[in-house]
């Protein structure tokens, strides 16, 4: 996701500004050229190497939390603080779930918009106000984007989020509840990207992303530092979902204080989590448009990962929808199929003796609520018809199903899954015009038989049609 401040329209993006040098606890500094930085750079200007705020020292205290601001000597220092009560969110233990009783389960899904991404818009809206900014600016799918609308809101700011023409209506919704100004641009969120690169440029804009934006790492190594305030060296394992790694490159510097700080003796293994790529929830709950930043982060956390004995681990997304939905029925707590890959990363290690439940923690990153569409093309057992839609895109659409469920991906697979009702002919001729609009694509399976996947442009209008389906 693309953020960036506008004051009156303009910040320019090279002018250095005298607030910055005024923040900074411990300024950060280049991991290579040992350059010393003032602005909230991740990535060093001059030698493009990863740039980091060093450990810091922070005093205990056993008085009760309230918010993540309570960690204050570990954060920026902004003289107005842009606060929704964002963290200090809950630890509880499993109970009911076979094999994982007394795991610690951190609620990041108590958050005030219900993702732990609050921890990180409370601070760039915080820096956004000590640049004396009038506008935030992003570009994102995602609950970052709704997450900034909220704290815009509540600092009085203007929200302007530019995001690709086929976002989720959920999403949409939640944006304008908050407030946000919405441009819509292109088929995907690297198009949107591109397009606000593009505006921001002619304009002279300020644009810090998250993935290059140190404030990101600063308050989500918040979650670390809650947990290990309490349990200190009782944790020994800390299950992270992958995404982009910025959380798991925060949780490896939370570690990193919390040593400083003498919470922790011995750091505990971190274990990040991703998802198999080759299944159709994996598009449909995780972004798969990876930029050159991006890409660089996650090599970064995997260097990182390697030198503290760390792991890394990918579970079937399928698998984790099922582990999202068990969570809910069985210990109350409804949360995104993102999160819950931790759950099906913990019950695979447990399977092979690898973790204790007990000394273990998974961090759940946001509410189930923010993605309903997955839970729906899950649970949906009754077909709907829907009137006034052509047999042949009825025929297509079922044949997108399939596809995308595995259950058939040849011609004669499909022709007999959908009870020999079309004729030969008329399956391979929608397969033909579904190749030909780029919904799937075709490798050969045998010498005579092709075999069909999904592209992401047919995931995501297969996602669309369901979700019509529903709201008819």
């Amino acid at each position: 996701m693309i953020v960036h401040f506008s004051k009156g329209g303009v910040f320019m993006a090279n002018k250095k500004n005298s607030r910055d040098l005024k923040f900074w606890i411990k300024k950060p500094k280049c991991s290579s050229c040992n350059r010393v930085l003032t602005s909230p750079n991740m990535w060093c200007p001059d030698c493009g190497e990863y740039v980091s705020v060093g450990p810091i020292n922070g005093h205990y205290s056993d008085n009760p939390m309230n918010s993540m601001w309570d960690l204050s000597e570990f954060l920026p220092n902004f003289s107005k603080k842009i606060s929704l009560s964002e963290g200090a969110t809950p630890i509880l233990n499993v109970k009911n779930i076979k094999n994982l009783q007394g795991l610690l389960l951190k609620l990041e899904n108590r958050n005030p918009t219900g993702t732990f991404r609050d921890r990180c818009s409370s601070l760039i809206v915080s820096h956004a106000l000590s640049k004396q900014a009038s506008t935030v600016h992003s570009v994102s799918t995602g609950s970052y984007g709704i997450s900034l609308a909220a704290y815009c809101a509540t600092a009085g700011l203007k929200s302007i989020n530019i995001l690709p023409q086929n976002t989720e209506l959920s999403k949409i919704e939640q944006l304008k509840i908050f407030g946000s100004e919405l441009i819509q641009h292109g088929e995907s969120l690297n198009e949107a990207r591109e397009y606000a690169k593009a505006m921001n440029q002619e304009q002279g804009i300020y644009i810090p992303k998250p993935k290059e934006n140190l404030l990101t790492i600063e308050a989500q190594k918040t979650i670390a530092l809650e947990f290990f305030r309490i349990y200190g060296d009782n944790i020994k394992n800390i299950l992270v979902p992958q995404g982009s790694g910025s959380l798991t490159m925060s949780i490896i510097h939370g570690i990193q204080d919390a040593i400083c700080s003498d919470w922790l003796k011995i750091p505990p293994r971190v274990i990040s989590v991703s998802l198999k790529k080759d299944s159709e929830m994996s598009y449909l709950i995780e972004s798969l448009e990876i930029d050159e930043q991006e890409k660089k982060l996650l090599s970064e956390v995997n260097k990182k990962l390697k030198k503290n004995n760390g792991l890394n681990i990918e579970i079937d997304p399928n698998q984790m929808i099922n582990d999202a939905m068990e969570l809910a029925k069985k210990e109350g707590h409804f949360i995104e199929p993102a999160s819950a890959s931790v759950i099906s990363a913990a019950k695979s290690l447990y399977e092979k003796k690898e973790i204790d439940p007990k000394n273990t923690i998974a961090i759940l990153t946001g509410s189930g609520l923010n993605a309903l569409n997955v839970f729906a093309s899950k649970i949906r057992k009754i077909k709907k018809v829907v009137w006034g839609l052509a047999p042949a895109s009825t025929c297509k659409f079922e044949i997108l199903n399939l596809i995308a469920e595995n259950k058939a991906d040849n011609g004669s697979e499909i022709w007999k899954a959908l009870g020999k009702k079309h004729t030969r002919q008329s399956i391979y001729q929608h397969l033909s015009q579904l190749e030909e609009n780029g919904l799937i694509s075709a490798k050969m399976k045998t010498k005579k038989a092709k075999k069909y996947t999904l592209t992401r442009k047919g995931f995501e209008a297969l996602d669309k049609m369901r979700e019509l389906i529903d709201l008819i």
